[in-house]
């Protein structure tokens, strides 16, 4: 999976590359329990804040027991549930999908309504073209020809080819691969925070390596959480969030290739078959998991006069991206939570997203 891995360390002020636990004092310090596991040699981190030990040990057995199997039955190209149905709907235009599957789905066609068709995971064959169905897609590799890539252009897949019938998957176009990297993570941080509750926590934060999801507060104050810059390591700002809510974050700063002395990053814009260029990163603040991991990417694709909307349909309570000239865009609500770290390396401008 492509995503950010890095461990929190506890109580200490360490950014992450995209959203990161600063985890501040507290007039009484909260007894905090941190634990990690692994998956495909990924470092995950559950960090509760006066909690039993039974309830966490039942936590971190159950988000070990969802995070592995879930990325696994949905590898986008070793053999797994989701190359099975790629397989067949390419052979026969539909095919039985996996519950998992049919989910990822469901939210991906209420992201892909809401960026204007920008987050589309139908692009699995041209996120492989450019090289990123690979363990190693940071080493150079040729690029995809102009030809090829006009040609996909001509009739491109995206998820208006999809439909569903009960369990079964429906396409109109064979090149429809799906891809759901985009909001695995969201997804799979949902499903861990159920499961914290169902055990009875009620207040942890689930780390999948820079995307943030937690429920309650540290102690008796919010969970201090950091933005770092995409264009440069450190912070660019802090935030407080307690309740039901998740901080996600997506950049062109990793997971990219150099070819010729030119860096392509893996997030693809299906509007134009190519790595997005203009915007380093995107950080979205939501109260629902599984759809904000995705909106970070439409945030990186739309023009900002086009969030607005985006904003409003996902229910988004706020937005940040950096451009690569350094100026920093906000929406109304984050401008006013987020608390920006002077002096920001890299930083030309801020501008306001105009208003939802």
């Amino acid at each position: 999976m492509t995503s950010r891995r890095h461990f929190l360390h506890t109580l200490a002020a360490t950014p992450i590359l995209a959203s990161s636990l600063i985890a501040g004092c507290s007039r009484s310090t909260p007894r905090i329990t941190e634990e990690g596991f692994m998956v495909f040699n990924m470092p995950m981190t559950l960090r509760f804040a006066d909690e039993p030990p039974e309830a966490i040990t039942a936590t971190v057995n159950a988000a070990a027991g969802i995070v592995e199997p879930l990325y696994r039955s949905i590898h986008p190209w070793k053999p797994s549930d989701l190359t099975r149905l790629n397989a067949e709907l390419a052979a026969h235009g539909r095919a039985t999908a996996t519950p998992t599957i049919l989910d990822l789905i469901r939210i991906s066609r209420t992201l892909f309504d809401a960026t204007e068709g920008t987050f589309d995971p139908t692009i699995g064959a041209l996120i492989a073209a450019w090289g990123f169905h690979n363990s190693h897609v940071d080493q150079s590799h040729p690029l995809p020809s102009d030809a090829f890539l006009d040609a996909w252009l001509e009739n491109p897949p995206s998820m208006n080819d999809v439909s569903v019938e009960g369990r079964e998957v429906i396409v109109r176009n064979r090149r429809v691969q799906f891809d759901f990297n985009g909001c695995a993570e969201g997804y799979a941080g949902h499903l861990v925070i159920q499961a914290a509750q169902k055990a009875g926590v009620k207040n942890c934060l689930f780390d999948t390596g820079g995307d943030l999801f937690m429920i309650g507060q540290a102690g008796d104050k919010p969970w201090h959480l950091a933005i770092e810059n995409p264009l440069k390591r450190g912070v660019l700002a802090s935030i407080d969030l307690a309740g039901h809510q998740s901080l996600n974050s997506s950049g062109n700063y990793e997971h990219r290739f150099i070819y010729k002395g030119e860096a392509y990053s893996h997030i693809i814009n299906p509007k134009t078959a190519r790595p997005v260029r203009r915007v380093a990163g995107s950080t979205v603040w939501a109260n629902h998991y599984a759809i904000s991991d995705g909106a970070t990417k439409g945030v990186m694709m739309l023009e900002p006069e086009q969030l607005p909307a985006m904003i409003r349909k996902l229910g988004l309570n706020g937005v940040l991206f950096m451009e690569e000239d350094g100026a920093l865009w906000m929406s109304d609500r984050m401008q006013a939570a987020a608390h920006l770290i002077q002096p920001i390396a890299g930083l030309t401008s801020t501008h306001r997203v105009p208003p939802v």
